[in-house]
């Protein structure tokens, strides 16, 4: 049973609604307590720390007189500090600031060093960094990471494994008698040949046995995006070949996508009975590989169902290893959201591709139906994107305020009234604009 299946629910609507809340609740809190304790140890009052905008929900004052709240919207978050003319931090309020005593003006946001507002500013994507790197931790200790031990931990129902006979538990010894160091190995030496049928020894209580495995499965596209869905290719389409060459399993086509240099890719596809043919221009995509470096590829948008139908055996992670994978796995979404930005802006990347609230809604319901560590999974994903986008020298955004500050440090005195509200207003127009298409995006995708 699913993580989501075990939670009370009123409709349909509740299987992707209450995930969601959950994964941004988090985000945000997290995001927003990080300004909050920061402001806190530089001695700036907050007047209110708040989970969503528009009507109030929930809350309630504490001693040092903040108004703690969850709102109805759950879209975001604040927290106004002593001082602001609005939850923005884009303007002091000069009215509230001249009837304070000293002591309260000196606890103000308006009248805090410079070092120090942009510590409470920089601390808020900072959190989310750290929670992306907990969560990735506390997953690998608890759930495990994925081993290289040559032994079968998942067999995928109807699939490839599952049609040659293997069972979980199962020890791979060796590929038609070359024996198999590891897991990986087992797979790369499967996806070297897919056209004759492997003879693949294995030990299974106490016994060795050789089961036939046909690594050839019938490549079923899963998702086209990219050059392959500009080009007609749909999901539910069958890969049949490549410039004629036939393509049985998922790495042939990968293999051939990756070598192609760019080259126009003639591929044919069986889509209700009938053989098309489409001409896929792959396009360069750039990332992050395992070892932190940056690395291109050639990509043509399609994911496929098609695989091993296996799954090695996972084995918990310790302390300082959860945390490598933990930093590791934050610095891989990062490097991984720049490249994206950037193929963009180069003109390489499908701007198609860009989630609004309807997307991270579906693929929370979806992470939470897969089980409670895939829910975290997503969390801590989002907690990292988040984090970065804040950051972005955009006005209203925490790396539009770090902006104007360099400014400030630079010219020894802030930019006037004036200029912050106009670059305020373009902040705001393209955070409007970005949403409207991110949101178009998701209904395009129903």
């Amino acid at each position: 049973m699913g993580f989501i299946e075990q939670i009370p629910v009123i409709g349909p609507t509740a299987y992707y609604l209450l995930p969601f809340i959950l994964v941004l609740g988090i985000v945000v809190a997290v995001h927003e307590y990080g300004h909050y304790i920061v402001a806190k140890w530089c001695g700036v009052h907050s007047d209110v720390f708040s989970v969503g905008f528009g009507p109030e929900l929930l809350g309630w004052n504490d001693a040092k007189g903040t108004r703690w709240k969850i709102c109805a919207i759950p879209l975001g978050g604040y927290v106004k500090f002593r001082g602001d003319m609005d939850a923005a931090s884009a303007q002091a309020d000069e009215g509230a600031l001249g009837s304070m005593t000293e002591a309260e003006r000196a606890a103000s946001f308006p009248r805090a060093k410079l070092w120090k507002r942009a510590c409470i500013v920089a601390a808020g994507p900072v959190f989310n960094f750290v929670l992306a790197v907990l969560i990735f931790a506390g997953v690998a200790m608890v759930s495990g990471l994925p081993s290289d031990e040559p032994v079968v931990g998942l067999v995928v129902e109807e699939g490839e494994g599952a049609r040659a006979g293997f069972e979980e538990g199962d020890r791979i010894l060796a590929v038609d008698g070359t024996p198999v160091e590891g897991f990986r190995d087992f797979g790369r030496t499967l996806a070297e040949d897919t056209t004759t049928t492997r003879e693949v020894a294995i030990e299974r209580g106490g016994e060795t046995l050789i089961l036939p495995f046909a690594y050839a499965n019938p490549v079923t596209v899963s998702s086209a995006q990219g050059a392959a869905g500009e080009a007609g290719i749909e999901a539910g389409d069958t890969i049949l070949s490549i410039d004629g060459t036939p393509i049985r399993a998922f790495d042939d086509l990968r293999r051939t996508v990756l070598s192609s240099g760019g080259r126009s890719l003639a591929i044919a596809v069986e889509r209700g009975g009938e053989t098309l043919t489409f001409d896929v221009t792959p396009r360069e995509d750039t990332y992050t590989d395992a070892e932190g470096e940056t690395a291109t590829r050639w990509l043509v948008g399609i994911s496929g169902d098609s695989g091993l139908g296996l799954g090695t055996t996972l084995q918990r992670a310790g302390p300082v290893e959860a945390v490598v994978h933990g930093v590791r796995s934050t610095g891989a979404i990062l490097g991984g959201s720049l490249a994206f930005i950037a193929d963009i802006f180069r003109g390489q990347g499908d701007s198609a591709d860009l989630g609004g609230p309807i997307r991270i809604a579906e693929v929370s319901g979806e992470a939470a139906d897969d089980g409670f560590a895939s829910l975290m999974r997503l969390t801590a994903i989002i907690s990292a994107s988040i984090g970065l986008i804040n950051l972005f020298p955009i006005p209203v955004l925490d790396g539009g305020h770090l902006l104007f500050y360099a400014i400030e440090a630079v010219r020894g005195k802030p930019l006037s009234e004036r200029m912050q509200e106009i670059g305020l207003t373009i902040g705001l127009a393209m955070v409007v604009m970005l949403m409207v298409y991110a949101t178009y995006n998701d209904v395009m995708r129903l």
